[in-house]
This record gives structure tokens, sequence and C-alpha cells, in this order.
């Protein structure tokens, strides 16, 4: 709905017609004003009804005025409103106080677009608690917010699951967030189930960026993510030769860092067989492997100066270092000894293929839908 305004004196304008009944002839309308009432400020709207007719290629014209003190007694004028033709006026004329309430008289020709009446009270809501607004534009949040609005909108009794959330005290949003948590994780184990084949690093490396706590889930003790595709020196004089370790996580307690470098769950594991029942572990694993020592190099000779150029504490005493790559599925069980044999040997990086790191996070929600299922 759009509403006009022309302003006709400093204390009144004119508003849009408001048609009540229409043919291809005639119709009947409520032509609303809003003036600055000095004797009741909270009655701001007037007009009038009008009865207009026109010829089938004419404008519509109102008929000429009657005047009602020509009445003879016992006469009189019945102009009666069908319950729809009542309704739409009251809609509509109420939108002119809410006008006149916002701006008062707006001087020239003014403009107006009715909200829908449910898009009036999710504005309403964002007033009244701005953090909805800024979860909305957080990219880590809008995605969920987003889905919970559509789930709750589309799915039956939908008005009663709304009244029961605004109900909702104390230990019942424990229970909200955990289901909230269970809805996040079962989503990312579709990416998971519909990509396990992906190729692409960078899709691994934004699918990690926009959940990080699934990287955390490698350590024992508590990581934080502090930095992804994070500098670890290496520039020569030219600004040249810098080098970036794909995750960067800090133990909340000591700041010493962990440096995580990802590739696929295609990346090759082992090559040929060496000898009978051994296989040669794969030149993409090694090479992995020899970066990220590279990186932590690198880091503990420049820490100086990188720490001395970061507004954020961070200690290197001795970097954890991690690879994820590959798939332990694809492994037959020769080839899976000879993987495992290898990495239980690796003293300064841990190896972790993707579907074990899936995995942790498959058990993770068995761990909170049991819970979810026991507090019920």
């Amino acid at each position: 709905m759009e509403i006009v305004l022309n302003s006709t004196s400093k204390d009144s304008a004119m508003g849009t017609d408001i048609i009540l009944r229409e043919n291809s002839l005639t119709r009947l309308i409520f032509r609303p004003q809003i003036v600055n009432n000095q004797k009741d400020i909270n009655a701001p709207v007037n007009g009038c009804f009008i009865f207009q007719k026109k010829k089938k290629a004419d404008m519509w014209e109102d008929f000429k005025d009657f005047n009602l003190s020509s009445l003879k007694a016992y006469e009189g004028i019945k102009l009666e409103l069908k319950s729809e033709e009542m309704l739409k006026l009251m809609t509509e004329a109420d939108a002119y106080y809410k006008i006149h309430r916002e701006y008062g008289i707006v001087q020239g020709r003014s403009f107006f677009t009715k909200a829908n009446s449910q898009l009036q009270k999710v504005i309403e809501m964002f007033k009244k608690d701005s953090t909805l607004f800024e979860a909305l534009l957080d990219e880590n949040k809008q995605e969920l917010v987003k889905q919970t609005f559509e789930w709750m909108a589309n799915t039956k009794n939908s008005e009663d699951i709304i009244s029961r959330l605004l109900e909702v005290k104390g230990n019942e949003l424990d229970k909200l967030n955990n289901l909230i948590g269970i809805t996040n994780i079962r989503k990312l184990l579709k990416v998971w189930h519909d990509n396990s084949d992906n190729t692409d690093e960078e899709f691994w490396q934004r699918v990690f960026t926009e959940n990080s706590w699934v990287l955390s889930q490698i350590f024992a003790s508590p990581m934080l993510l502090f930095a992804d595709k994070a500098y670890v020196g290496g520039k020569g004089i030219g600004n040249k030769g810098g080098k970036v370790v794909d995750f960067m996580f800090k133990n909340d307690l000591s700041n010493d860092v962990a440096l995580i470098e990802i590739k696929t769950p295609n990346t090759d594991l082992l090559s040929g067989k060496y000898r009978q029942n051994i296989y040669s572990i794969h030149s993409n694993l090694t090479g992995a492997i020899v970066q990220v020592l590279g990186y932590k190099e690198t880091l503990q000779r420049e820490y100086s100066t990188l720490r001395g150029s970061s507004d954020k504490d961070f200690k290197v005493f001795n970097p954890m270092c991690v690879v994820i790559a590959g798939k332990m599925d694809d492994l037959e069980e020769q080839k899976l000894q000879s993987f495992e044999w290898y990495r239980k040997e690796m003293k300064s990086v841990t190896i972790i293929t993707f579907d074990e790191l899936f995995k942790k996070v498959n058990l993770l929600l068995d761990l909170l839908s049991g819970k979810q299922e026991e507090s019920n």
C-alpha cells in the first residue's frame, strides 16, 4: 500500500483516496486528511466519503455536492458499508495516524509505503534487540538464523512452537542451544557426505574456516582458532617468498600455537608396493609434512619480529604440527598397516585423515543427541 501526501498548509495534508467500492462506472472512496489538531493531538485524521462516477472512457469525477441542510423533516441519507469495506477503511486510515505520529505534517509531496503487518513485527523485534540484527549480518551465524526462521515458519504447528520458545527459561535455554548445535553438526556432516571426493583445497579451507570448532577436536588441550591463512614469515628483501599456513590454533591457557596444513580427501597417502606387504608413503603426503615443518621452523626463527608486529599475544614454545589429508577408508588392510606404522613413528607431525576427523564430528553428534534424549 503506497500513500502519497500533499501538504495543503503548514498544518494539513491531503492523503491518497481509499477505494472502498468500485465497478466500471461508479465507486465509493474515503478521502483522508491529516491535520495538526490543537484541540486533541490524538485525533489528527479527518476526511470525507465521496461517491464518484464516470463514462467508460472518462476519468473519475466527484458527484456534485448535496447540501444536507436542504433535507426535509423525516428525510435522510443512508450510506451502508459492507464488513470488508469497513475493515479496509479502518486498516488504511490507521496508517495516517501512524504517519502523523512519526513525521507530523511534511511540506510538499511525500511518499510512504505501508509495511506488511508481519514484516512490521519483525522490524519492531529488531528495534528492541539489535543483537538479532547483528546475528543476521554475521557471516558465521546468518545462514543458521535464516534456516531456523524458515524451519519455524514452514513446520506444522509453527505458532505453538514459537509460543513455547517465547516462554523458554533457565535450563531450557541450554536445551535450545543444544538443539541448534545438533542442527549445525548435521548440516556439516551433510557437507562431508556430499563432498567427500571434492579435490578443491580452497573449498575445504572455507568449510573449516566457517566451522573452526571441528579442527579443535584434534587437540587434547583447549585450543582456539588464532588465524586462518596465517603468515609465518619467510619474506626476502624483495618482499617475496612469504609462507602462509592454512590454520593457526592457540592454546587458550599457554598461548602456544599449533599449525595445521590441510590437503583434500583425495590426497594420495601411499604409493606403490616397496616389498611384500609393505607400501611406500606417497610424495603428496611427505611433501605436506615437510611443508608444515618448514612453516614451524620459519615461525620459530622469526617469532620476535612477528610478535612485535602483532596486537595479539602468542607463543612458539614448540608448535604442534598437523596435516589433514586423504581418507583411511580407501586403504586395504596391508596399505592401512603401512600407513599406521609410518604415522605412529612421526614425532613432530600428527597425521589425520578427513574421514577420521568427520568420524569425531559424528561421535560428537551422537553424544549431544543422547544427552538431548536423556533430558527429554
